[in-house]
């Protein structure tokens, strides 16, 4: 089969989950069928990682992009007019002329089978693809994103920001699971909002994927110390919001309890309120973004997701379940996962009862092996990427009726 996937993000370094996810299913569909990969490359952040790009497809074809960041008076001005839109804002920023034209001209160049749209943000560049079979992959249910934002809203300012966009997204989002043959969701949850709330009818469910080869259990003693790690892209609201939230909120009560604990961000762009907590503070470290989370994930006594907003799936979760890890989060970090509280995995929503959760694990070494060997053993079984990418191939056979 012949397949263009649009990629709008570069998709190395893989430092978000949903990179990796794209990217790791690609590995695995690029050896089954022709893969074009079309997407924005910002030449002086890319071009290291140009011949990994190549690697996961067939062909490649960059299109030339620079993405505002955050701060800079460009990436305000931008939102500001994007704001008019009835668009919702990231579907608009996502989009750019210069991608869609390179979309329509390569579907016009050569005989495709399927054409794939990676996150619903990007999908006004397949406003004008209507010649082949077009299928969805939607990482999250993104109004679902934005109604959390709305009641984690720290001014009205933001709540009215949220509030607004949730309801263009939301139209948004639904004109779009309905419009596209197919859709690919990444938990049966996610599937059947975009079923019973969106009325799409032709949708489908992949779970969510670890690499069993590169994620395992270190060959190192138990950790003696008390730190605690969170392992996400800071310059992503949601973890922002969690780390937050874990500092104000659940910390209070976890020093009556464990008075020594240590806590470890590792991510990308950690915002300057992080940073000016960490200056001086022996307890708080933050790595910035790192090539490789095996090391610091290894040494950490356990790990913690402490979501309150975000949407499809964590693969931080299952990643450290792989390396023996075991995990505390809440129910919207775990969300869309298969796993058994108690057994694999720890869910707390309210901040005493986090911080209970971790005192228990930390004081308990026997309860924590068993917890860390049933999480090893969970993901062993089904959530390899070679399964979750065969699924993901057999959705794409059946959306073009092979």
């Amino acid at each position: 089969m012949k397949i263009l996937f649009l990629s709008q993000r570069f998709l190395f370094p893989m430092d978000t989950g949903g990179k990796i996810r794209t990217g790791k299913i690609l590995e695995q569909l690029s050896r089954a069928h022709e893969l074009t990969v079309v997407g924005n490359f910002e030449p002086a952040n890319d071009a290291p990682y140009l011949s990994a790009m190549q690697a996961v497809c067939s062909r490649y074809i960059p299109v030339p992009w620079r993405e505002p960041r955050r701060g800079q008076a460009r990436f305000y001005a931008r939102l500001a007019r994007n704001c008019l839109s009835r668009y919702p804002v990231t579907a608009l920023n996502d989009y750019s002329s210069s991608l869609e034209q390179a979309v329509l001209d390569t579907l016009d160049g050569d005989d495709y089978d399927l054409a794939i749209c990676d996150f619903v943000q990007s999908a006004l560049v397949f406003r004008q693809v209507s010649v082949l079979p077009r299928l969805l992959f939607q990482h999250n249910v993104e109004a679902r994103i934005f109604e959390r934002h709305v009641n984690n809203a720290r001014n009205w300012m933001a709540r009215e920001f949220w509030r607004l966009q949730h309801g263009r997204m939301r139209k948004f989002e639904a004109a779009m699971v309905r419009d596209f043959d197919s859709v690919i969701a990444v938990s049966e949850a996610d599937a059947d909002v975009f079923r019973t709330e969106y009325g799409a009818t032709n949708v489908h469910a992949i779970p969510t994927g670890v690499d069993l080869e590169f994620y395992v259990p270190a060959n190192v003693a138990v950790p003696s110390s008390n730190e605690i790690v969170f392992c996400g892209s800071m310059d992503w609201l949601p973890n922002d919001d969690g780390v937050r939230f874990f500092l104000d909120t659940i910390t209070p009560h976890l020093d009556r309890t464990v008075p020594d604990w240590r806590f470890t961000v590792i991510g990308r762009n950690p915002p300057e309120w992080l940073r000016r907590r960490a200056a001086g503070n022996e307890r708080i470290s933050l790595t910035g973004w790192v090539d490789d989370v095996r090391p610091f994930l290894a040494r950490a006594a356990l790990c913690v997701v402490p979501l309150r907003i975000g949407g499809g799936t964590r693969m931080k979760i299952y990643e450290a379940m792989a390396m023996g890890k075991a995990v505390v989060s809440t129910t919207v970090g775990a969300e869309g996962l298969e796993y058994t509280d108690g057994n694999d995995i720890c869910i707390a929503d309210e901040a005493e009862e986090f911080a209970s959760a971790i005192a228990g694990l930390l004081h308990d070494h026997e309860r924590r092996k068993d917890m860390e060997r049933a999480a090893r053993m969970l993901v062993e079984e089904s959530f390899g990427w070679a399964t979750v990418a065969r699924r993901f191939s057999a959705i794409c056979e059946q959306a073009v009726g092979q």
